[in-house]
């Protein structure tokens, strides 16, 4: 594998069009995230109402949507990023993304106050039994799962503890280096979870704007993903990498 760089996901704005900017660019592709029951696009609609990016897309278009931006992506592997609240409910529309993408992102990781008063998003980092539920069925669909999660939202022992009694289930971890109030990312912890995880893919996450700073966050982690910094265009570094 010679490219380490992923494009994280953004709401409302990493789709296949926007992918299609950067051909080439990245090893994984990351789209969404998306909504896949009624209770996470409601949701998604007051976070928009609000004005943010997000994306709403109607349910019953959801199934040709998807299908359609993961086709757009033929230069990389391609994971969808999802939210749900109902797994039942979103069960066939995972079925679909299964069957197109390369890989499924569950989001363990937004804080919009409309994502976490369902109790889904980085609350799914607490509560063990429902983030159990949904892996449970997301297993079955036999398709490469990857969570995204944040640091420092619980202490990272418990982090650790509470990914532990699923590990099972996962391949990967797409880890976002969050450090509340500093400008940089917390490595001490992405190593921490690096020794706990040996056997997953480890994906580092936020504030790799530099060569020096990818180089760094690579010491404890198989990949490196971008957001923020591809919007401002400080990607030249990925050439030299």
């Amino acid at each position: 594998m010679g490219c380490k760089v992923v494009l994280a996901p953004m709401a409302g704005i990493t789709d296949g069009d926007f992918c299609k900017k950067y051909r080439g660019l990245f090893y994984i592709y990351t789209i969404g995230g998306y909504n896949l029951d009624k209770a996470t696009y409601l949701a998604s609609k007051r976070i928009e109402g609000r004005g943010r990016k997000e994306f709403s897309i109607p349910l019953k278009d959801f199934d040709s949507y998807i299908v359609n931006e993961i086709n757009k992506i033929d230069f990389g592997l391609v994971s969808v990023n999802v939210r749900f609240l109902n797994i039942d409910e979103a069960l066939p529309r995972l079925k679909i993304i299964s069957e197109h993408a390369d890989i499924i992102e569950l989001n363990c990781h937004c804080r919009q106050r409309e994502i976490t008063e369902l109790g889904i998003g980085q609350e799914l980092l607490r509560n063990v039994k429902l983030l159990s539920s949904f892996l449970e069925k997301l297993y079955s669909l036999d398709k490469p799962l990857f969570l995204k999660i944040r640091l420092n939202y619980i202490e990272t022992e418990e982090l650790i503890k509470n990914l532990s009694l699923v590990r099972e289930y996962f391949d990967g971890l797409h880890v976002d280096c969050f450090y509340p109030g500093k400008d940089y990312p917390d490595i001490e912890g992405l190593k921490r979870i690096r020794e706990s995880f040996e056997d997953k893919t480890i994906i580092g996450n936020n504030s790799i704007t530099s060569l020096e700073r990818a180089k760094e966050m690579l010491k404890y982690s198989n990949l490196i993903s971008v957001a923020r910094a591809v919007l401002k265009n400080k990607i030249d570094w990925i050439y030299k990498l």
